[in-house]
């Protein structure tokens, strides 16, 4: 058994893992390597010269109330072939991962959890519950039954990935968060359109926000992240479906506003510290946009 970072010539190995793993569709494997310095951000786990199991970094930060950063790397894509599951290969590549990012001075990882069964299996591995969001699902009549909210007030416009990682930076000013290269926003910028959406600024009364949306079928859209004061969430909610008409809304925004779409706060993100050094600054903190 070896584990080591990928090579140029891995491509193929890792695509083909990567698709009976997830089953994601080709053009979003595609996308995800062409979009960056993948073979460095990479780690693999071999057995008799194969390549059976891969984990994939993507640098982060930890941003705090008063503003300092930490940073951290987001452990993205673990899966193993499924000739090879169940033999503990995942949990072997996480510890190289969390080891080699220690040695680099990179002592916080992050990951998202896609179910509760793997919030359990994390948990058994160090991490913690350390980021939360608030998640309504509205159908199209709850959306029309929004209060008291004219939508034709609220401007949305494209807006480029630099600028949505300025103005989302403004916007969670003074909370904890997890920060992101202007790479990984026009990573998202890509998928988004790719899906038939967009980075989004809103307008609305002098108030500045942003959303960042996905097409998941013509019947369903989510809104992976909307920044904007309590008072013009319905409003930007109501602009957002009549851009992309669907029959359902999930709509995801940090935990402590939200409550006029409804929806419920629940566990999101997982953090662990590597090293007894480490401020456990994330904890209760937001993480908006996953690749979930």
């Amino acid at each position: 058994m070896e584990m080591r970072h990928a090579k140029k010539e891995d491509l193929k190995e890792l695509k083909e893992i990567w698709k009976l793993a997830f089953g994601d569709e080709d053009r979003f494997i595609n996308l995800y390597f062409q979009s960056r310095d993948w073979s460095s951000e990479t780690a693999v786990l071999l057995v008799d010269g194969r390549i059976v199991s891969m984990q994939t970094v993507i640098p982060v930060h930890l941003i705090g109330e008063d503003g300092g950063k930490s940073s951290a790397a987001m452990l993205y894509a673990v899966a193993t072939h499924p000739d090879f599951q169940k033999r503990g290969f995942a949990d072997q590549l996480i510890g190289f991962s969390n080891q080699t990012l220690l040695s680099e001075g990179i002592s916080i990882t992050v990951l998202v959890p896609a179910t509760e069964e793997l919030f359990r299996f994390y948990g058994k591995r160090g991490y913690h519950k350390g980021f939360y969001i608030r998640e309504a699902v509205l159908s199209r009549a709850d959306i029309e039954a929004l209060a008291g909210r004219d939508s034709s007030c609220c401007r949305i416009s494209s807006i480029e990935a630099a600028e949505y990682n300025l103005l989302r930076k403004r916007l969670l000013r003074g909370q904890p968060y997890l920060d992101y290269r202007e790479e990984e926003l026009s990573f998202q910028k890509k998928l988004a359109r790719m899906s038939g959406a967009d980075l989004y600024v809103l307008e609305l009364g002098g108030t500045e926000g942003c959303a960042y949306a996905e097409r998941i079928s013509q019947e369903e859209v989510i809104v992976k992240e909307l920044l904007l004061p309590e008072h013009s969430l319905s409003a930007a909610v109501c602009r957002i479906s009549a851009l992309l008409p669907a029959e359902k809304y999930t709509v995801r925004t940090p935990p402590h506003c939200g409550e006029a779409l409804g929806g419920m706060v629940r566990p999101f993100g997982m953090l662990r510290m590597n090293s007894r050094n480490d401020c456990p600054s994330g904890l209760q903190s937001y993480l908006g946009i996953a690749y979930d």
